[in-house]
């Protein structure tokens, strides 16, 4: 039971010294360059993924305009066969 008392003791100091000192880094700006950085990743990320997107949806496009043209060019050469 002392040994479960002393480790939550020494886990909750650990943890407000860690919070402590991520919080002082925070008020003296360690963590802007960061943050910058991480929303200019997010916002690439999020173009190149609407790009994958327009990409796959152009492709589809193509592929079923291509499709239709197939099938409408061997109806004609049945019609032309039969008649």
């Amino acid at each position: 039971m002392n040994k479960m008392v002393l480790g939550a003791t020494i886990g909750a100091a650990a943890g407000l010294t860690l919070g402590y000192l991520t919080r002082m880094a925070y008020d003296k700006g360690y963590f802007d360059q960061l943050s910058d950085s991480m929303h200019e990743l997010a916002f690439k990320a999020k173009k190149k993924f609407k790009d994958v997107v327009d990409t796959g949806q152009n492709s589809v496009e193509y592929l079923k305009d291509r499709a239709e043209y197939e099938m409408r060019k061997n109806k004609r050469r049945l019609a032309e066969m039969e008649g």
